[in-house]
């Protein structure tokens, strides 16, 4: 599958989620260990990330990046007093790896901290379960580092903050008001903490970082300088991100922010943001370990690049309130020497569709799409100039919003997300209620030279250079004024770190939201469908989705990779580097053991909903050396061992009806042999390793699509077949095809596996026959039975069946699964 050319590995926590060595854990006060990370084959010794990493080379083999995501945690959102910290949730416990037949004692170790080192922070654990699985543990990074290179992707190293305050809030909320201080700047130091590079020191052998200043000097500074050292252990990285989206701390201005910034020697415009600064200086530092290590920058081959991923919603400017205008504050970070990439998590929306009719998209469908001279005129920019039947699963629609639409030509000035509330477009449908211009579609057009304000004008970014905008007091508004800042046209490309798309209802109207009640920024997109549910706290849940994300995916990469809409400046810069675009996410807990293993992680009932792409495009099974045998050309239904099955199996017939002018009415069968119709039926689905039905079934529904649809049904207490008769021998004979007898019915199996016994009037026949599966399974023997000798055979056998269902996405199957307790299967013809 084409699409997806680079992904970004979750869950980003979990000691050991990322490793290729198994583990398992004891906490502390406990008896007996867990295994930690063999959960999809518990009984195997290849673990979980072993299994996710082979299904995303099956499912998407052009994918070419991977950004592993490793987290750290904040405890405030006040940049003053807020920590950084590592934490594992087995404070006080042990591990044990397994290798070479036994398991061994092991750590836990981050820099310089283990399980047991006193002053670990614990993590949030409301009704006994963390909210966070710990940080990976550094060996396990170096280790994951290691694999994905050996498998030939490209690796980005990603730090990321989660937010263990109340609320869990978004990383981008960490501030500190009020600013313009010499009180502000000391915030973003306190943040940024005093971890010097001679600080940390590099452990091949345990495959970690010492760090000597103080163990709980829990700062963001230790954080990426630790990490810096931890991937050149791991031979370097492609590409290492400084962080993303701390939108707060990037915009808080120290004592010196003037408008008008500060003009340097080179005569370009700097202001005072203490945090942009303490990014600048970290790239120098990161830079300087890179270097040491023998690993510089190539900016050719894309080797040990350093970047910074902004949010899309800020990553030209941010406006200050009540200063009127927008500052390009990223522009001298982005200018930096040690900075390679202009990264930003590109999460803009690409679409505007309402319920009801869709509103004014689908209204000005056809009408021309504003051409020429920006910006275009109120009455002109909300033409799409498509063709066909307005819908927002059209994939040019969605193409159409990426350089078009809002925050290209148009905005809205305001328009929250209010909550759910019934639809005002008099639908009597629950949604996500936008508010303000939004609700009322009152499209404002940007005016002249405000390019700076519409963050999909990455093309004009990149091609230009950079004013503050803002109005200066002459009449004109908010207008370019000052110096140039540092940002250099077309010197560096620009890579989107993160995009990706809900598994919601209307998720393109808003890709940055997504639905986990635990946070405070839960929701889904404007104007999404939200439907009744017993199981929702609310009584409602979010409408399920899983087209338009792969649409908008598609999309995505198509215009950006495929359609010629990136260009190249004279000196060889790509505008965008798609080898780093990364979609939002893989997960490194391989589909189906995430996420119907529900008591293992929190989080699984998110994934329906989630920007998870795993399980929700056809589904590969990876590649593994103890998967049993083919059996023939279809895949075999797995053995559902769990108490309390039966089975119900009735013929189905086709015939065709003549209706003749006399009166007389004519039937002919269809087919001499009937379709058959079988429903399942069971007590319960285990799905607790040993016995694990319900991952094999989802598993099995999610592979079995399209032209994947058909699959060998071996029924039970039907298959296997005892001393089935096959024929008489004439003397002549000597192929006789395998029959079934199923209440009066000679049924010809699709397939046959084993075949246990072949008599010849009731003695076993010592040989001189073949098995053959085409065209009809059938045995031949080397010299023709007797004239009179009865053939029989034992043998399991196989219906060619498919779902009766199969038009339900596996959300909707499995819910199905509960509902109904039962399994639908029709036969097919081969």
């Amino acid at each position: 599958m084409t699409y997806i050319r680079g992904v970004n590995l979750l869950p980003a926590t979990g000691e050991w989620a990322y490793d290729s060595v198994p583990y398992q854990g004891r906490r502390a006060g406990v008896t007996g260990y867990t295994q930690l990370n063999l959960n999809y084959n518990p009984a195997g010794s290849r673990t979980d990330c072993d299994y996710a990493l082979d299904q995303l080379a099956a499912q998407f083999p052009d994918c070419e990046t991977v950004a592993l995501v490793v987290a750290w945690f904040g405890s405030s959102t006040d940049a003053s007093t807020c920590q950084v910290y590592p934490s594992t949730t087995f404070i006080g416990g042990s591990f044990e790896k397994y290798g070479g037949g036994s398991w061994t004692a092991d750590d836990w170790r981050v820099s310089s901290l283990t399980q047991t080192s006193p002053g670990l922070v614990a993590l949030p654990a409301p009704g006994g379960a963390a909210v966070y699985g710990g940080t990976p543990s550094d060996q396990s990074v170096v280790r994951c580092i290691e694999d994905l290179k050996a498998r030939g992707f490209r690796v980005v190293f990603y730090p990321f903050l989660l937010m263990t305050c109340a609320g869990l809030p978004w990383r981008g909320d960490i501030g500190f008001a009020p600013d313009l201080s010499a009180a502000a700047t000391a915030a973003v130091g306190a943040f940024l903490g005093g971890a010097a590079a001679s600080q940390f020191t590099r452990d091949a052998t345990n495959l970690t970082v010492a760090y000597a200043g103080a163990p709980t000097d829990y700062a963001y500074r230790r954080m990426i300088l630790h990490y810096a050292n931890l991937v050149v252990l791991a031979g370097g990285v492609d590409l290492f991100l400084l962080g993303s989206e701390l939108r707060g701390l990037e915009t808080i201005r120290g004592p010196a922010w003037s408008k008008a910034g500060t003009t340097g020697g080179d005569g370009r415009v700097t202001w005072d943001y203490p945090f942009v600064n303490g990014l600048i200086q970290l790239a120098d530092d990161v830079r300087g370990v890179f270097d040491a290590a023998s690993l510089p920058k190539d900016t050719s081959g894309l080797h040990n690049l350093i970047g910074y991923s902004a949010d899309w919603s800020v990553w030209m400017g941010v406006q200050h309130p009540g200063a009127d205008g927008q500052w390009p504050h990223l522009d001298q970070l982005y200018g930096h020497d040690n900075i390679d990439l202009v990264c930003f998590d590109n999460y803009l929306p690409l679409s505007d569709w309402t319920t009801g009719d869709g509103g004014l998209d689908a209204q000005n469908w056809l009408l021309p799409a504003p051409a020429g001279a920006w910006p275009p005129s109120a009455e002109s920019c909300n033409g799409l100039g498509l063709s066909g039947a307005p819908t927002i699963y059209s994939k040019a629609y969605l193409k159409a919003n990426i350089e078009g639409g809002q925050y290209f030509d148009w905005f809205y000035s305001d328009g929250d997300n209010l909550g759910i509330g019934l639809d005002p477009n008099g639908t009597d449908l629950r949604v996500s209620l936008p508010a303000g211009d939004r609700l009322t579609q009152s499209r404002n057009p940007y005016a002249a030279n405000q390019q700076l304000l519409a963050p999909k004008q990455v093309r004009w970014w990149w091609n230009n250079g950079h004013q503050a905008v803002y109005d200066a007091g002459d009449g004109a508004g908010w207008q370019p004024h000052g110096a140039a800042t540092a940002w250099i046209a077309q010197s560096k490309s620009i890579a989107f770190i993160e995009y990706g798309f809900a598994s919601c209802d209307r998720a393109t109207n808003q890709p940055n939201i997504f639905f986990n009640p635990a946070t405070s920024q839960s929701g889904t997109a404007y104007w999404s469908i939200w439907d009744p549910s017993a199981s929702s706290a609310g009584g409602y849940a979010p409408r399920y989705d899983d087209v338009l994300p792969t649409l908008a995916l598609q999309a995505v990469y198509e215009y950006w990779v495929t359609d010629g809409n990136n260009m190249t400046s004279a000196g060889g810069v790509p505008m965008v580097q798609t080898a780093f675009m990364s979609a939002w996410n893989w997960d490194a807990r391989p589909f189906p053991a995430f996420p119907t293993l529900t008591n293992n992680w929190g989080d699984a009932p998110l994934w329906p909903s989630g920007l998870w792409i795993n399980g929700k495009t056809p589904f590969v099974p990876p590649p593994d050396a103890d998967a049993p045998p083919s059996r023939g050309p279809y895949p075999l239904f797995p053995p559902l061992p769990a108490p309390g099955w039966s089975m119900r199996i009735a013929p189905r017939f086709a015939t065709r009806a003549a209706l003749h002018v006399s009166g007389r009415e004519a039937r002919a069968g269809r087919f001499l042999a009937p379709l058959w119709s079988i429903e399942l039926e069971y007590d319960l689905l285990r799905m607790v390793s040993p016995n694990e039905e319900l991952q094999a079934v989802l598993g099995f529904f999610a592979q079995s699509t399209g032209e994947n649809a058909a699959f060998y049904f071996a029924p039970p207490a039907l298959s296997p077949a005892t001393a089935q008769v096959l024929g008489t021998g004439d003397g002549a004979r000597t192929t006789f095809a395998f029959t079934v007898s199923i209440g009066g019915f000679a049924l010809a199996p699709a397939g046959i596996g084993t075949v246990s016994a072949l008599c010849l009037d009731g003695v076993a026949s010592g040989g001189g026959f073949t098995i053959d599966s085409a065209p009809v399974p059938s045995v031949s023997f080397s010299t023709p039975p007797g004239s009179g000798v009865v053939v029989t055979a034992s043998f399991d056998w196989y219906l060619l069946c498919r779902f009766a269902d199969d038009d339900l996405d596996s959300e909707e199957f499995m819910a199905q699964l509960y509902a109904l307790q039962s399994l639908r299967l029709t036969s097919v013809r081969s």
